[in-house]
């Protein structure tokens, strides 16, 4: 994933982070400011489409830990199918 060019997302409990490739930047944002951050992407950011790749990995503390995690996923899975944006789902392993 080194030489991907498009937006990279980060799963956490509580959010998402967005990646900045140029500089290893995270910008953590809530699961309702995906869409706008990501539109307020110059044209650039797209090389390969409308698609992103989402980085998961395995959700770690208490269940409530647990489930705000899947939730999160659930929620940012459905935001970018609303706004026609493919995920690349990778590991995090």
């Amino acid at each position: 994933m080194r030489q991907w060019r498009n937006p990279f997302l980060i799963l956490q409990k509580d959010g998402v982070a967005l990646l900045d490739v140029a500089n290893s930047e995270q910008r953590l944002l809530k699961p309702e400011e995906l869409a706008g951050a990501l539109a307020a992407l110059p044209a650039s950011a797209w090389p390969y489409g409308r698609v992103v790749a989402v980085q998961e990995g395995t959700p770690a503390g208490s269940d409530d830990d647990k489930a705000e995690f899947r939730r999160n996923r659930a929620v940012i899975a459905g935001t970018l199918h609303e706004v026609h944006v493919v995920i690349n789902w990778v590991s995090g392993a």
